[in-house]
């Protein structure tokens, strides 16, 4: 999975998380113990109905796309002169930054959404079925993604959030935009370390 920045089960850059072993945490133990049953068919869940207003205006203020953490890696992208890239591009998982020609994906996946292997997240208290069930789902989906684009020839790499804070940013980027440069034939801007101007 393209240079082990933020590869699954990989700790490169999860400084300032709170590091959560194999098998540990409360959504893989909830996972294992609903293990025993099979997901339902990957059909669209209703979400349980907000349990106030703060929660539905949190929910509503979700993005798919061009999330702040998105914004900080495309900042970071042109910085170091890495250009020529396409959003949310129509392959497998809908990659958050692609180069199609060159066949190169990247997402930017949100630690709480997506499960980060760095963090130790913990779960809704209410509707934890659900939870469970949705939190399963969107990590399933993400290693299919994974997996088909790499079955077709690309090269994928995965930044998770916590990566993009203020501790970690600089040690994930000198790791990610010379794996990009060199799958991408570019040379990096003269003497950038991807921070913008």
């Amino acid at each position: 999975m393209g240079n082990g920045v933020g590869n699954r089960g990989e700790r490169a850059g999860s400084a300032g998380c709170e590091a959560a072993g194999p098998g540990v945490g409360p959504f893989r133990a909830r996972v294992e113990l609903l293990a025993g049953r099979a997901l339902p068919a990957p059909v669209r869940v209703a979400a349980p109905p907000a349990t106030n207003e703060n929660v539905r205006k949190s929910m509503r203020g979700n993005k798919r796309a061009d999330t702040r953490p998105e914004l900080v890696v495309r900042a970071r992208l042109r910085a170091a002169g890495l250009s020529g890239y396409r959003l949310q591009w129509k392959v497998p998982g809908h990659p958050d930054v692609a180069w199609p020609g060159k066949k190169v994906a990247l997402f930017v996946n949100g630690c709480f959404w997506h499960r980060c292997p760095h963090c130790n997240l913990s779960l809704p208290k209410s509707n934890v079925e659900y939870w469970v069930v949705k939190f399963a789902r969107n990590v399933e989906r993400d290693e299919q993604s994974r997996t088909a684009l790499e079955a077709l020839g690309w090269k994928v790499h995965v930044v998770w959030e916590c990566q993009l804070k203020k501790k970690t940013i600089d040690a994930t980027m000198a790791k990610l935009l010379p794996a990009l440069a060199e799958e991408l034939g570019k040379e990096l801007a003269a003497g950038s370390d991807g921070r913008p101007g």
